[in-house]
């Protein structure tokens, strides 16, 4: 079974408003995720162009609200892990302070806060910074397995700023572990093994062969990670994926790899604050710890409010129908995010 990127086309048609009601019409691009054959939309509308956002009074607000990460208040403010677990009571790599999820979404949660700063702009993210996070993380995800083998399944995410559904503007990650994977890191693991069954081969090392072989979607290789754009983004004007080559699980990710992980990811922060974005979600997909069918990877999608009135760029089409659109092109955001990886 070869990997294909299918694509169909379909024209809607109108009288344009804009053009003495001329007949016009608008190619809808249909898209079929080539692991999982998830459906999404390319909709050939004009691009939004964001304005650069005034940040300082959304800051303001949620430091008079009072923010419990800041290091006045996170010693008190925070939770500790158990005796049994951390003995410690918290995990620390340089500023990144780890310790549980007072709202967990898994058996093991836990929120990794990356900077004593309340808020790090995108182009003010260092790469020992995050490197620290990361690393902070894993040693979490490290004791938690550890302590409970059934909790082999792994995600981090990352939610920065309101439009990305973050109720704290202090830059922090949730880490999440349990014995039971969640929806669409189960569509990943199951369609990754299946593949391997099928094919003998894994989807991950054909998959990055195919899309350097096309040279369309593809960035650039950092150490062991490669970076591209999604052939079906998640996200309205930008999804880059980042793949962990030949690792099998978060916990089998060495030291380089994560920095050369942040190395990339404050290459693609300065585009996204080129492009006056200013909010995404990011989510690293473990692979599972004696399986080499899914390799550990990144993707990361822009969030914004859509102008004029601010509506919400999560649809009802990608809300309750599950399907993913977007405004742009992969191919094109590739070719703008190429000059930053150089």
């Amino acid at each position: 079974m070869s990997i294909g990127f299918k694509k169909e086309i379909e024209l809607s048609k109108l009288l344009d408003p804009r053009n003495n009601f001329i007949e016009k019409s608008f190619p809808i691009e249909f898209r079929y995720d080539p692991l999982t054959k998830d459906m999404g939309i390319i909709l050939e509308f004009r691009r939004m162009q964001r304005e650069k956002k005034d940040l300082s009074a959304v800051i303001a607000k949620s430091l008079q609200a009072g923010c419990p990460f800041c290091p006045e208040s996170i010693e008190k403010a925070t939770p500790k892990f158990i005796p049994d677990f951390c003995p410690e009571g918290r995990i620390r790599a340089g500023e990144a302070i780890v310790f549980p999820n007072a709202m967990p979404y898994m058996p093991h949660s836990a929120i990794t806060v990356i900077s004593s700063k309340h808020f790090v702009g995108l182009s003010e993210f260092t790469e020992d910074m995050l490197a620290n996070a990361f690393l902070a993380s894993q040693t979490y995800l490290r004791r938690v397995q550890e302590y409970d083998a059934s909790a082999k399944y792994w995600l981090l995410n990352w939610n920065y700023m309101p439009p990305a559904a973050s109720s704290q503007i202090h830059p922090h990650l949730q880490v999440l572990a349990g014995p039971l994977p969640l929806v669409y890191h189960r569509v990943l693991l199951d369609a990754s093994r299946k593949y391997r069954s099928a094919n003998g081969t894994g989807f991950w090392s054909d998959f990055i062969a195919k899309e350097k072989e096309l040279g369309e979607r593809y960035i650039a290789t950092i150490g062991n990670t490669v970076w591209l754009t999604s052939f079906v983004p998640r996200g309205g004007q930008l999804d880059i994926q980042a793949i962990f080559q030949e690792r099998e699980s978060f916990l089998s990710l060495l030291q380089e790899d994560m920095e050369s992980f942040c190395h990339g990811l404050t290459k693609v922060f300065k585009y996204m604050d080129d492009q006056n974005f200013y909010s995404f979600d990011l989510c690293l997909y473990s692979g599972v710890v004696g399986e080499d069918s899914l390799w550990t990877q990144v993707r990361i999608i822009e969030r914004g409010l859509v102008p004029p009135v601010d509506a919400s760029d999560a649809s009802n089409i990608r809300l309750l129908v599950d399907t993913k659109t977007s405004i742009r092109h992969p191919e094109a955001v590739c070719q703008k995010l190429k000059p930053y990886f150089e």
